[in-house]
């Protein structure tokens, strides 16, 4: 099945949609904590909100909602992506 434009806006918004969830995150844990332990904590929340999507994606792709399945499937590459960076750059 060809991907839809459609599909392609919404995974570029999910993206984004997630690479700003993740600077709120950072921001209050920068706030609150040290980059060691604020950096594993959003690891936590990333990884438990990609698990999420995962299954979320799966029954929105089932119902055939491919614009909102590749939404949602795109929300948590960015934060998980972003926080594995800060955690390599803070231990190596």
């Amino acid at each position: 099945m060809p991907m839809r434009i459609e599909s392609i806006w919404t995974g570029i918004g999910g993206v984004i949609v997630g690479y700003l969830l993740w600077l709120v995150a950072i921001s209050i844990g920068d706030a609150i904590t040290t980059v060691s332990l604020w950096s594993l904590i959003v690891l936590s929340v990333s990884a438990v909100f990609a698990l999420w999507a995962v299954l979320r994606g799966r029954r929105l792709r089932r119902q055939r909602n491919y614009p909102l399945a590749s939404f949602v499937f795109a929300l948590p590459v960015l934060p998980v992506l972003l926080s594995l960076g800060v955690l390599v750059r803070t231990y190596i």
